[in-house]
């Protein structure tokens, strides 16, 4: 029978649970974009719009790897599923289009604050 090692110092080894990489500013949109129903949605838009709007515009084909709402779901909750509300971004374009988004916010809270 093989020998299990002992360690002394077993109660300072942790298990770490692998934090996820995107961030949500509420935790309801998370339950959103972790449900069965988005994960379908999303996959069927991006067969049907493979390539990335922005890059598209610009004559530059591009794949799109990011299903990004038109309309912020931090704005319209109710668009949500909605397919006419949905855009194929590659991610450095929807970088670029989150940024803005987030910079706009900011904005509109200092000037919220201000009044």
């Amino acid at each position: 029978m093989p020998e299990i090692p002992y360690s002394s110092n077993y109660k300072h080894t942790r298990v770490f649970k692998k934090k996820s990489s995107k961030s949500y500013s509420k935790p309801e949109h998370a339950k959103l974009y972790y449900s069965r129903r988005w994960k379908r949605l999303r996959q069927m838009f991006i067969r049907y719009n493979p390539l990335c709007k922005d890059c598209k515009d610009s004559d530059i084909i591009k794949e799109g790897q990011v299903v990004d709402h038109i309309k912020p779901v931090s704005e319209d909750l109710d668009g949500f599923y909605v397919w006419k509300n949905l855009q194929t971004l590659c991610r450095t374009c929807h970088a670029k289009k989150t940024a803005k988004e987030v910079n706009k916010r900011i904005k509109e809270r200092k000037n919220n604050n201000n009044i």
